[in-house]
């Protein structure tokens, strides 16, 4: 017979029921999805799933702080979590411990002169500093805290973790900063580096709050000039950009943009500001956006167009400077004028033809008596495209080339590039509108436009600012971006600050010239940009995360400026004036400036 017991929480003679599981809620679905398959805390080390991490905790700090020494690690190209705790502390009860603290190194000082010993520069250094930090308590101008900060790292294995970790304490060694890995507490030491406010390690190092404020892990660069133009607000310190381009190695500036961000807003606002301290301002105009600034300013607006009467000859040659050779001048336009056939035929011509086309061009220029060695300064009559054709098809194998400028000289783009000059540069305010021109012929427009501003600024040496708006138009062939890359590398010989503004942000850095014209601008303006550049940008620009993420989010009118080393967060400031000249239509521009005209002759 065999005996049962009785369990006094089993019933007798009834079966066992199983529970079944509920269907889970939707909120504990999503923990399910997210949640690790499971965690390991060692003693100074920590898994998650296929993730290793550990937490450092800083033990000691130098006698002194330089401000924003934390931005060292935050810049890592690194995945960390950071947590700084700041516990402030009574000041009545610190005023006590101070004051006993005195009595201590009081003592100690006497106790060494009774026995005969030198002095102590550590007591009395103590003492000093003790005395120092008791009155500014006592006036209010300091507080003490309590200040924790705890650094979490990441590594997809135990050595790389390892290996990062060395690379933790040598950077923070390096300004005397201890770092030291939590022992035992991993589990804790992790939850209080998590975005839950909790520390649960409570290990705290007692400092100063002018002291403490170094904490503050960026560090805002002052972007003021004092002979700048005002470029807008810095949202890390809610102070002013102002910016003289003249000032740094090279006056160039690039701005990056998404479509639809404010990147022709910030350059219209620059060329008010420019105009308001005398600077001339040429803007290249794909779109004739700039044309409503023209009209209220007094400027000139040429629109460029297959029927227009404005032309502009590309074989005007730049008048020569008293420190330059004429020779030197010549070589340098007949390799503009080179570039400008190629681009004009849409090819890279082969080492023959470029030397029948060198050929062709000195050619040409003789014919109208122009040689190299001699002052061609006075001259003002230049040959023209159609000269150029007739040279070569007189040449062996010329005639294949001259073929190839047949739609420029004869066929329908005839009238574009083969007149005589017709423009003058005469007013402080130039726009050139390519708006009218066939996508074909924008390229070649804004070639010879820029051609002509170089010869022409040679003649008057002041500051002038050329904007490019689109620049990418000039950039598609890579004729014409070599061409863009020269004229900023010239600029700065002639006091010209230039302007290159693209949407197309990817094919511009991607372009092989689109990098050294980059390094050839001191100033970079990055305003909105989309999740398929960022990386690109980040990758270019040296970029944190945050700073990505600031870009991508970036509401109209902001962006990042970078000038040489200095970063900061900028946003594009109007007046309520400059607002409404730029917002305003062209006609009611002209209707106001008429009408002002009216009130002065009252």
């Amino acid at each position: 017979m065999i005996n049962i017991p009785k369990i006094p929480f089993l019933k007798q003679n009834q079966k066992a029921k199983i529970p079944i599981p509920q269907e889970l809620t939707a909120f504990e679905k999503v923990k399910e999805l997210i949640a690790p398959p499971g965690a390991e805390f060692a003693t100074d080390y920590f898994q998650i799933g296929n993730i290793f991490g550990r937490t450092f905790l800083v033990i000691d700090y130098p006698s002194y702080l330089f401000s924003g020494w934390l931005e060292k690690i935050i810049n890592l190209d690194e995945a960390f979590n950071l947590s700084l705790y700041f516990y402030p502390l009574e000041t009545g009860a610190v005023l006590k411990q101070l004051e006993k603290q005195l009595a201590r190194i009081s003592v100690q000082i006497l106790e060494r002169e009774e026995a005969g010993k030198v002095r102590s520069p550590e007591l009395e250094a103590a003492y000093k500093n003790v005395e120092e930090l008791r009155d500014l308590l006592a006036q209010a101008e300091e507080r003490m805290l309590k200040v924790g900060l705890y650094l979490t790292i990441f590594a997809s294995d135990k050595k790389e973790l390892d290996q990062k970790s060395i690379k933790i304490s040598k950077i923070l060694e390096s300004i005397l900063v201890t770092v030291k890995p939590i022992m035992f507490l991993q589990k804790e030491a992790f939850i209080s580096t998590l975005p839950l406010g909790l520390d649960e390690i409570k290990t705290n190092y007692h400092l100063n709050s002018s002291t403490a404020s170094s904490f503050f892990p960026f560090i805002s660069s002052e972007l003021v000039d004092e002979s700048g133009i005002f470029f807008g607000i810095n949202l890390q310190n809610a102070g002013f950009v102002i910016l003289d381009r003249w000032k740094y190695e090279n006056p160039h500036l690039i701005i990056l943009a998404r479509s639809g961000s404010g990147k022709s807003y910030t350059a219209k606002l620059e060329v008010m500001r420019n105009l308001m301290i005398g600077t001339d301002v040429l803007i290249l105009d794909p779109e004739n956006e700039y044309q409503s600034i023209t009209d209220l300013y007094g400027g000139s607006f040429i629109p460029l167009s297959l029927k227009a009467d404005n032309t502009f000859n590309p074989f005007d040659l730049p008048p020569v400077l008293p420190n330059e050779e004429p020779i030197d001048i010549y070589k340098e336009h007949i390799a503009d004028l080179i570039i400008f056939c190629q681009l004009i035929m849409n090819e890279k011509l082969s080492s023959e033809d470029l030397a029948i086309l060198d050929q062709a061009i000195n050619q040409t220029y003789a014919s109208f008596n122009i040689l190299p060695h001699q002052d061609f300064s006075k001259i003002e009559r230049f040959p023209t495209l159609n000269d150029l054709e007739k040279i070569l098809n007189g040449l062996v194998g010329g005639s294949k080339i001259a073929s190839k400028l047949y739609p420029y000289t004869q066929g329908n783009f005839s009238g574009f590039v083969n007149k005589p000059t017709t423009v003058e540069l005469n007013k402080r305010l130039i726009v050139f509108g390519f708006k009218d021109l066939p996508e074909i012929l924008k390229p070649i427009g804004m070639f010879v436009v820029l051609n002509y501003i170089l010869n022409r600024v040679r003649r008057e040496m002041k500051k002038r600012l050329v904007i490019i708006d689109e620049a990418w138009w000039i950039m598609r062939q890579e004729i014409g971006a070599e061409f863009l890359l020269n004229v900023v590398k010239r600029g700065r010989k002639y006091n010209l600050a230039v302007t290159n503004i693209t949407q197309d942000v990817e094919d511009f850095l991607n372009s092989p010239y689109g990098r050294p014209i980059i390094t050839n601008s001191a100033i970079v303006f990055l305003m909105k940009q989309s999740t398929a550049t960022i990386d690109l940008c980040g990758q270019t620009f040296a970029l944190s995360e945050g700073e990505k993420q600031f870009l991508l989010q970036a509401e109209r009118g902001q962006g990042l400026i970078l000038v040489g080393q200095k970063k900061a967060p900028v946003y594009v400031l109007a007046s309520y004036a400059e607002d409404q000249i730029i917002r305003t239509r062209p006609e009611q521009l002209i209707a106001l400036r008429k009408a002002k005209e009216a009130l002065m002759k009252k």
